[in-house]
């Protein structure tokens, strides 16, 4: 099923989610100056797939940034900039209350959101583990 996302219920959506392409990018057909969606925009419809929540609400933003951070400070930022790394701030999840994905009908518990996270992160080290080991003895 494709993701889909619906940011009519943000408060000034057209200013906080959509901006103009700045350059010319053959690459992805656009022209300077085309209407694109914007990049926090777009990074927060992804994380609704990681958070396990679809929709942003006033009473579950704080919820919906906790578990951003974790996963961020697991993974990495999210966006990129001139300046490097660019993590979701609070007042990006804040901006995008009202937005909606298909990612979840029912919010993830934090029991299984965290047990998920987790489990991922420590299989990705055990193979890295492995995977090293398996280069020193080979090397040896």
């Amino acid at each position: 099923m494709a993701l889909t996302w619906d940011t009519a219920d943000i408060q000034d959506n057209e200013a906080v989610c959509f901006m103009e392409a700045p350059a010319d990018d053959a690459w992805h057909g656009l022209k300077k100056g085309d209407r694109i969606l914007n990049p926090v925009t777009n990074a927060l419809i992804w994380h609704s797939l990681n958070t396990g929540i679809g929709t942003i609400t006033r009473e579950v933003a704080a919820e919906v940034w906790a578990r951003i951070h974790l996963v961020e400070t697991i993974y990495g930022a999210s966006l990129m900039n001139s300046e490097g790394e660019r993590p979701i701030t609070k007042d990006d999840v804040l901006k995008h209350i009202g937005l909606k994905t298909n990612a979840s009908f029912k919010p993830e518990t934090r029991a299984s959101f965290l047990k998920r996270h987790a489990t991922a992160f420590l299989e990705e080290q055990q193979r890295s583990f492995v995977r090293w080991a398996e280069e020193v003895e080979s090397a040896a």
